[in-house]
């Protein structure tokens, strides 16, 4: 994809696992981002094998008409076998699978676009809140703030690398311009996820998992000067989902009815509209399982 004068878009990167099909969460939200956002410009990342999942099916025309610019790469075997994941659907079911996020350090480098935002593709757009970002004086902006949508559940652990480190950014979104300063930022990201013992060691993050939110929170501490929450947060906030969580349906293009567990009763869970308000839905089976719903939605 040549790249335009002033140009604004989307970047998600989907990588498939034995079990989620995240090329087919890429292509629901990418409809969802033209519906909501009315934007035009978004780029996939990709491996042959989740692209050619999607294409037998989902078919190359309705993909085509979610994503404009698809990106192919192949996976790093080595990261694939060692990254393992515990995924939850809700706390009835656990798995332990290959999680695959070694790229998207190089969306800096992929984006062909002046102004970038990069979105989880487990992130649902539900509203036009993210157009917000486009021509914002801040040239890199990220949340450390975030809200779970059950009010009454906390994690300490998704706020700071460990009890004593550093403020945990999350790398679910992240707005960015070519720029000098934010080239020097991803690649720092970058040097993080290539030497990623030095940097646990240092920062002492917990557990055996690579995750992006781990190497922006270092980069950023990083180009802030050693100081915490130097990085400026995007003009919305992060409201998030549990895995333990499910959805029970998808009501339009801008609504969900979600199942969240109550936190003294795992196992129980209370029924509650989400509208209009972007969502990090943490369970990617339970999108998958109301992904045709919403496909018929964001596509009409």
């Amino acid at each position: 994809m040549k790249k335009e004068s002033n140009s604004r878009g989307i970047v998600m990167f989907a990588h498939n696992n034995e079990e989620i099909d995240y090329f087919r969460l890429a292509v629901v939200n990418a409809l969802l981002i033209q519906k909501n956002m009315g934007i035009k410009n978004i780029t996939v990342v990709t491996d042959p094998h989740s692209l050619s999942q999607g294409e037998k099916t989902l078919g190359k025309r309705l993909i085509k008409k979610a994503i404009n610019n698809i990106v192919v790469i192949q996976k790093d075997k080595e990261f694939k076998q060692k990254n393992i994941r515990l995924y939850k659907d809700t706390s009835h079911t656990t798995k332990h699978l290959p999680f695959y996020n070694a790229n998207r350090c190089d969306a800096y480098d992929i984006s062909p676009y002046d102004e970038t935002i990069v979105i989880d593709v487990d992130y649902l757009i539900l509203s036009d809140t993210l157009n917000h970002c486009w021509g914002h004086n801040n040239e890199l902006m990220m949340n450390w703030k975030f809200q779970d949508i059950m009010y009454e559940r906390k994690d300490p652990s998704l706020s700071r690398l460990y009890d004593m480190g550093i403020t945990m950014y999350w790398a679910t979104v992240v707005y960015f311009r070519k720029t000098e300063y934010v080239e020097s930022f991803f690649n720092i990201v970058k040097h993080v996820r290539n030497n990623p013992q030095y940097y646990k060691d240092l920062y002492k993050w917990q557990g055996t998992l690579y995750r992006n939110d781990f190497s922006f929170s270092i980069a950023a501490h990083v180009m802030s000067g050693f100081v915490d929450k130097g990085i400026p947060q995007l003009p919305t906030t992060l409201y998030k989902s549990f895995d333990t969580d499910d959805i029970h349906s998808a009501v339009d293009e801008n609504t969900i009815v979600m199942y969240l567990e109550k936190p003294r009763s795992p196992g129980d869970f209370m029924l509650t509209k989400w509208q209009g308000v972007d969502l990090h839905v943490m369970n990617k089976w339970a999108i998958n399982r109301v992904s045709e719903e919403l496909l018929e939605y964001a596509k009409s």
